[in-house]
């Protein structure tokens, strides 16, 4: 059985009406996705500023509300929690938020930050739970003496351990990371992947991992996801990523890394024009096909669905791999 099964997941958001809108207008921000992430596994989700990620992150930690499908957590559909039950699952699935300043209070000190899952849970005597925090910023690289401080003394890297260590704190079984390293310097982000890395084989975590980076999800995940305009298109182990990839978006993804020597690029490069399609009016068939240089004349039509053309590949295209 999967630790985390999506299931036809959708969210809209109204749109605020202007001088021509009816004010009906709904933003497909999470448009009917389904996923399984295993136990001790990584998925890697990627796509475009706006395409959903962090929507369907709040969506799976119940941050939100959807307005349809299902999130199965161990078997268990946690859409419909409320009260003691959904308090309950917070001990089971933590975040790891991407912004390091908002996301921990500047007027508490690293200790009271870290211990506060536990004050809320009760868990242990307020000695236990002060040992618990020191172990904690030891396991994510920070030293004892640093719990007495406030977060402005940090540095960004310094920070995202702090949140780091305050999402281990109820020993969960999910931790969802919402681009966690897209606001650190590029070799603090080397030190939070090789962190977040250490810290699943130690505890058996299992990772939704939200970045626009592809070179940061290759580097953490088992498993990709691409996203786009909602909708995920493609879904591949990450290994098979460079060389397997056969969605057009994805592809097109693929050609936006920048490479040491452009001669490995001849002939390869997918060339997309274009701004994202309006999310209130999304294109009919495939959503991928105003930008398209492959689409033919069923993807401005007929819906592609994600089918397996081989074991753990999985693609939302009209073409053939």
């Amino acid at each position: 059985m999967s630790l985390l099964e999506v299931d036809g997941l959708k969210k809209y958001y109204r749109t605020g009406g202007g001088l021509f809108s009816t004010g009906r207008e709904k933003v497909h921000a999470v448009d009917g996705i389904s996923f399984t992430l295993e136990r001790e596994e990584t998925l890697g989700l990627v796509g475009e500023s706006g395409c959903g990620k962090s929507t369907l992150a709040r969506l799976v930690a119940r941050l939100e509300e959807p307005d349809g499908g299902r999130v199965i957590f161990e078997g268990k559909d946690i859409t419909e929690l409320s009260g003691k039950k959904l308090q309950e699952l917070r001990c089971e699935i933590q975040v790891i938020f991407q912004d390091t300043y908002s996301s921990l209070n500047p007027r508490l000190t690293v200790s009271s930050i870290v211990g506060e899952p536990l004050a809320n849970f009760n868990m242990g005597t307020r000695k236990e739970q002060k040992e618990r925090v020191r172990e904690l910023l030891e396991t994510v690289g920070l030293n004892p003496e640093h719990a007495a401080r406030y977060p402005h003394e940090f540095s960004g890297g310094q920070r995202q351990r702090i949140g780091i260590a305050r999402a281990l704190a109820l020993r969960p079984k999910l931790v969802v990371c919402d681009e966690p390293v897209s606001s650190l310097d590029v070799s603090i982000q080397a030190q939070i992947l090789n962190l977040l890395k250490k810290l699943k084989q130690e505890f058996g975590l299992s990772y939704l991992f939200i970045s626009h980076d592809l070179a940061a999800v290759s580097y953490i995940s088992d498993r990709v996801a691409v996203m786009y305009l909602g909708r995920i298109v493609e879904v591949l182990k990450s290994r098979d990523l460079a060389t397997e990839a056969c969605h057009p978006y994805t592809q097109a993804l693929l050609a936006a890394v920048p490479v040491s020597d452009p001669r490995l690029r001849e002939g390869k490069e997918l060339i997309v024009k274009g701004e994202p399609p309006d999310p209130v009016n999304p294109p009919a068939g495939c959503r991928f096909h105003p930008r398209c240089p492959r689409a033919i004349e069923k993807c401005r039509s007929v819906e592609p669905v994600l089918n397996e053309v081989e074991e753990w590949h999985q693609v939302a295209c009209h073409l053939s791999c």
